[in-house]
């Protein structure tokens, strides 16, 4: 478990685990069927955890190992995203427009 995001350790590792296309067909199904069961508190610990790796800055090499090694997140988004940093800010937008649903 990765100790300064655990949250986030469990939303790559329990959604984007080696086998997630096989339950699913593309990363925003992944993200809405954690939105669908998360409940806003765990959305809010994600969408903190993810906002505090974004503003580290790593660059992209240094951030496709960290999410691979210390999050378990096994999803290439590089294949179809600019930059990890563009992925993960559609994953905060989709979880924060999620918790500004649910008021």
């Amino acid at each position: 478990m990765n100790k300064n995001f655990p949250e986030l350790h469990d939303f790559f590792g329990a959604y984007f685990h080696q086998d997630w296309t096989v339950e699913h067909e593309t990363a925003d199904q992944v993200i809405d069927g954690y939105l669908s069961e998360s409940d806003e508190h765990h959305l809010q610990i994600v969408l903190t955890e993810l906002c505090m790796l974004i503003a580290q800055k790593k660059e992209e090499l240094a951030l496709r190992e960290y999410m691979l090694k210390e999050l378990s997140c096994y999803y290439c988004y590089w294949n179809t995203w600019e930059s990890g940093d563009s992925w993960l800010l559609h994953i905060a937008r989709k979880l924060q427009e999620r918790l500004d649903g649910s008021d």
